[in-house]
C-alpha cells in the first residue's frame, strides 16, 4: 500500500510542477503590447534615412480642400532643411486622387533643435486640393537640403476638430 501513495504522490507533484511549469512560461516570448513603441495621436512617426526625425505628420484640413502640414522634426546631427514637399491626396478607395498644391517649404532644421510646424508662430507649408478631405489620407514625398528623401501616407484631419482648429486657427 505504501507504494500507491507515493505513486499518487508523485503525480501530483509531476502535475504541480508542470501546471508551475505552464503558467511560468507562458509569458516567454510573447511580444507585450506595452513594449511596442506607438504613436498616442492621429499622426505618424518617420525616422528618414540618413536625415532628420518627424514626429506626428499630418495633414490639417477644412471640408473645402485647404489645408496645412503639421508635423515636429529635429536633425539630430547637423543642420538640414525642408527643400521640398510633394504629393497626392487619396481618394476614399486608396487611389491616387488629385495632385496636391503645396505653398512655399523651405523650412530651416538647425542640428538638434526641434522645429515645429503647428501655431501661429510656426512656419506654414499649406496643402490644397480638390481631393483633400478630412477622413482620408496624403502621400507625401518629402525632400532635405542634405539629398535625403521620404515618401509616407499620412492622415487628414478636420480642421473643425477643437483640439486641430487650436493649431490652424486659419482652416476652422
Amino acid at each position: 500500500m505504501p507504494r500507491i501513495g507515493q505513486s499518487r504522490t508523485l503525480r501530483v507533484a509531476a502535475a504541480g510542477a508542470a501546471l508551475a511549469a505552464s503558467l511560468t512560461l507562458t509569458g516567454c516570448g510573447f511580444d507585450v503590447q506595452t513594449l511596442q513603441p506607438y504613436t498616442p495621436a492621429q499622426g505618424v512617426n518617420i525616422d528618414v534615412a540618413n536625415g532628420p526625425k518627424i514626429r506626428n505628420i499630418l495633414v490639417i484640413a477644412n471640408s473645402s480642400g485647404k489645408g496645412r502640414l503639421s508635423a515636429a522634426l529635429v536633425s539630430q546631427s547637423s543642420p538640414d532643411a525642408l527643400a521640398s514637399v510633394t504629393g497626392t491626396a487619396l481618394k476614399t478607395d486608396g487611389t491616387p486622387g488629385d495632385a496636391l498644391t503645396i505653398g512655399s517649404t523651405h523650412v530651416t532644421l538647425p542640428a538638434g533643435r526641434l522645429v515645429v510646424l503647428t501655431g501661429t508662430d510656426a512656419p506654414t507649408i499649406t496643402v490644397a486640393s480638390p481631393d483633400l478631405t478630412p477622413g482620408h489620407n496624403v502621400r507625401l514625398k518629402l525632400t532635405f537640403a542634405s539629398g535625403a528623401i521620404t515618401e509616407i501616407t499620412v492622415p487628414v484631419v478636420d480642421a473643425k476638430v477643437p483640439m486641430y482648429a487650436t493649431a490652424a486657427p486659419e482652416l476652422a
